[in-house]
């Protein structure tokens, strides 16, 4: 917040008393401060002051007129103080310094030049501003005009940006607003944990602005996917940025959209590193209670991220560096305020020198404790390089030929490259591994507004994303003739086109529909070498058709009830299967501060990510993405949702409470996030989760403090390998989180707590020779092996998770004549470097006494984590 540029907006009603006689002023009053000085003078001559109260505070005046003439009243009322009067209009005054601007403003429709009744003014990077009179007016005077913008906005319109340093009419100003072709639907915007994250007036939808977004504990910068893991119901068990397990869910039932291009890679380094420049983001909608029916592929949430839009007169430019990578943003206006031209880029530059923070990440991915007969045991001669390099790149143009038609297309490349080198000096022993992915995508999409009614959305988009990772074990460092070698190679291509139209039937109701074709094919490729077996290829290949119709009327009863109808019609070509997908969304306002809501619905997903379990060199989980077919390698997974609860807002409290429950089919064995593996790991189960989400948010002024809370219950089955109720490995049963955050002038600073329930494991019970072998088997080939005994399935839990962060923004001062700004920030993830686990497994193995142990192999997340960030604006 740039409190330095204070704004004060009055509302006016103008009187239609015209008159022009001088006002003579009767007045006495000792030591009285200016600002009731003149709200006596309001009540007794019907006038109306606009004014400062940054530039009033703290002065009093001393005065005994009799029968003065309003004029010389002011005057010598201000003269001391070395302000100044205007008399605007003959009953409305200005009292400004000497450097500030006073401004007058109508906003009004371009195509109608109707005037638009309590539009919204706001002062850029600031939170600070007011709503328009009944006749869409505005008087504002501004402290600090240099290089102020004012941004006015109105309900389905474009908004508009004023630089001051432009404004040289001191009659009244007419902001044109441009119809929005995006939005036909009355959307009220409330905030939700600070100014940043807001929730529509149904809270059927999360958004986080970037922008706009204030500090949050333990984030350096404006990191999206990371900032939507502080709502109760989203977390990462692995602690990574894409890896979010919404509602107790695999991590690859929620989809995300950039500019309506689908993304198969949303982050760098295993998952750890949110691969979208915050700079460049105008907002992401976040829905985890439905998912509109205009979008298919997604389970359990959708996330969908748009780069900023707003229109702009003067280019503007950003740059950032962190511990990880650096970045830079610029937008320019095309054919003057037609639209824009948007870049942004970023590349890491670890492969030059490592931080701190690339290190912490480096040994959460690559280290782990050996424990020898639940002793802990670490190898010392274990010695690993990780050598990484990632870059983006995200690029958008608008065109706006007018206030019907928008026609905008978007490209971005997501790619990194990690060479990864581990030595055991004593047993000679060396691992070479590499891991590559591209992600590629572009969209073309044209809006056109018919009328006030209906409005048109078609979209066509491209997204290929290719994986490629290997492995090479040498046996003697130096010595290729007898390695193993194993790699996989997955890559997808989607092409996916999407009509929608909306059509406003009355003042609150509209009827959305349309059609989305998606044409996907996927590719796994698996190939192992071993020096002392045959060697092992498999290829997948899958192909998706996939025609989906689509429809939504949403209504207001009266003033408190609303609701929403949604029908999806869609057609699975590679399984053969046509499926209805409904849902209904109800909400009612009790009164003013209390809202009851709930939905209920069925979506289905056609695209899944394989947890690889086999062949994974990091303490990260591997994704293999792969179209369900009718064979059922991958079945089509169908979630039935249904979810209760209420929203409380009132004197700075807001409460949200949501009950949820979710009945899952067509989830396979090793997505359990248990042990599965081979062809066991492509058993068919399904998953009932109940549970509760609950925010509680109180504001002070400038201080915020939050809680969120998650509870999951769930019983997993896998019925052809006769296993039920048990629980899935994603299942996380209490999550707590205490967040705080202070802003103090150009200060802001954060600190939050983490407590959750530890992940479940399957416990071992004790190691068995095997002597015989299975009936049917070769007794000639078989030999005597040593088999682990497991407890029943995820019976145990890992210890309870704990973590604390602390984080702290700074922004620069506002410098006169600059168009500088700037802003610093520094982090700390697990600041007591708690020693959480992710995962736990088992294995036999012969130890250096020659005897036959069962060793433990624990992965542990994040320890203490310091990050830096400096963002500059110009």
């Amino acid at each position: 917040m740039i409190r330095n540029c204070l704004i004060t907006i009055v509302i006016i009603a103008f009187s239609q008393n015209l008159f022009g006689q001088d006002i003579s002023v009767d007045y006495q009053a000792s030591d009285r401060s200016l600002v009731q000085i003149f709200r006596d003078l309001e009540k007794a001559y019907d006038l109306h002051f606009a004014y400062s109260t940054r530039e009033l505070r703290g002065k009093k005046a001393s005065v005994n007129a009799a029968n003065q003439n309003l004029g010389s009243f002011l005057i010598n009322l201000l003269r001391p103080h070395q302000l100044k009067h205007e008399l605007v209009e003959e009953k409305f005054v200005s009292v400004t310094s000497p450097e500030s601007v006073f401004i007058r403003a109508k906003a009004v429709d371009q195509e109608t030049g109707e005037s638009l009744p309590f539009a919204t003014l706001r002062l850029k990077d600031t939170y600070q501003g007011a709503i328009a009179d009944a006749d869409g007016n505005f008087s504002v005077v501004i402290h600090e005009p240099l290089d102020a913008v004012l941004q006015f906005s109105f309900l389905g319109y474009q908004t508009y940006e004023l630089n001051i340093d432009d404004y040289n009419d001191p009659e009244l100003l007419q902001i044109d607003l441009v119809p929005d072709v995006r939005d036909l639907q009355e959307v009220v915007i409330r905030e939700y944990i600070n100014n940043g994250i807001t929730t529509d007036d149904r809270a059927s939808k999360i958004t986080i602005n970037p922008s706009e977004m204030e500090i949050l504990p333990g984030l350096p910068e404006r990191d999206i996917l990371l900032s939507t893991q502080i709502l109760a119901g989203i977390n990462s068990n692995d602690e990574s940025a894409s890896g979010m397990n919404v509602r107790g869910s695999s991590r690859d039932n929620t989809f995300i959209y950039w500019n309506n291009i689908p993304i198969y890679q949303s982050a760098h380094y295993f998952g750890n590193i949110s691969s979208f420049i915050p700079a460049s983001i105008g907002k992401v909608d976040i829905y985890k209670n439905h998912i509109p029916v205009k979008y298919s592929g997604a389970s359990a949430a959708m996330i969908l991220i748009e780069s900023r839009k707003e229109k702009i007169t003067k280019p503007e430019f950003e740059s950032s560096l962190n511990f990880t990578h650096a970045d830079i943003y610029g937008r320019v206006p095309f054919l003057k305020d037609q639209g824009s031209f948007m870049f942004a880029a970023r590349r890491s530059y670890n492969d030059l020198f490592s931080t701190p923070t690339f290190n912490a990440l480096s040994n959460k991915l690559f280290e782990g404790t050996i424990t020898q007969d639940v002793q802990q045991s670490v190898d010392e001669n274990f010695k690993f390089n990780s050598k990484l390099t990632f870059s983006d790149f995200n690029l958008q143009w608008i065109y706006e030929p007018s206030g019907q038609d928008r026609l905008t297309v978007s490209a971005l490349r997501s790619g990194s490259v990690l060479d990864y080198n581990s030595v055991n000096e004593e047993e000679a022993i060396e691992s070479i591994q590499t891991h590559e992915v591209t992600n590629i995508g572009i969209n073309a999409q044209w809006d056109h507004r018919w009328g006030e009614r209906l409005q048109t959305n078609l979209s066509t988009s491209f997204s290929s994303y290719d994986m490629d990772y290997g492995l090479t074990e040498f046996r003697e460092i130096g010595d290729d003739s007898d390695n193993d070698q194993a790699s996989r190679a997955n890559f997808l291509r989607n092409l996916e086109i999407r009509l929608s139209n909306d059509y406003a039937l009355a003042q609150n109701h509209v009827l959305s529909f349309g059609y989305q074709m998606n044409l996907v094919d996927a590719s796994l490729e698996i190939n192992e070498s071993n020096f002392f077996e045959e060697d092992f290829e498999e290829i997948i290949d899958t192909r998706g058709f996939v025609h989906g119709l689509f429809g939504d009327y949403t209504g207001k009863l009266n003033s408190n009830w609303q609701f929403g109808v949604g029908l999806r019609l869609n057609n699975y070509q590679s399984t053969g299967e046509v499926l209805i997908d409904p849902q209904l969304r109800i909400s009612y306002d009790l009164n003013k501060n209390w809202l009851l809501k709930g939905s209920i619905g069925t979506y289905t997903q056609y695209l899944s990510a394989i947890q690889e379990t086999e062949f994974t060199f990091s303490n990260s989980l591997e994704q293999n993405w792969i179209v369900a077919d009718e064979d059922e390698t991958v079945p089509l997974i169908v979630n039935r949702q249904a979810v209760v609860g209420f929203l409380f807002e009132k004197d700075g409290w807001l409460v949200d409470f949501d009950l949820y429950s979710k009945d899952l089919d067509g989830l396979i064995a090793r997505n359990f996030g248990s042990t599965f593996g081979g062809e066991e790991g492509f058993g068919i189960g399904n998953e009932r989760i109940q549970g509760i989400d609950l925010t509680i948010k109180r504001k002070w002024k400038n201080y915020r403090a939050w809680l969120s809370y998650g509870f999951q219950d769930s019983k997993a089955s896998i019925p052809e390998f006769q296993l039920f109720d048990f629980t899935s490995g994603l299942n996380v049963r209490h999550q707590l989180q205490l967040s705080q955050t202070l802003s103090m002038g150009q200060f802001e600073v954060s600190l939050g707590y983490s407590i959750k329930s530890g992940l479940p494991f399957t416990n071992v019970t004790g190691l068995e020779l095997i002597t015989d072998p299975e009936p049917g088997e070769d007794p000639v080939d078989f030999e005597p092996f040593y088999e682990i005994n497991f407890n029943e399935l995820n019976s145990n839990r890992l210890p309870t998770y704990h973590r604390v962060d602390v984080s702290a923004w700074y922004k620069f001062p506002k410098i006169k004549s600059s168009k500088f700004r700037g802003e610093v920030g520094i982090s700390i993830l697990n600041v007591l470097d708690t020693k959480n686990l992710h995962n736990r497994t088992f294995g036999v193995e012969e130890f250096e006494d020659t005897t036959i142990g069962i060793f433990q192999l624990d992965k542990r997340l994040l320890g203490f984590t310091p990050n830096f960030s400096l963002r500059l604006k110009f």
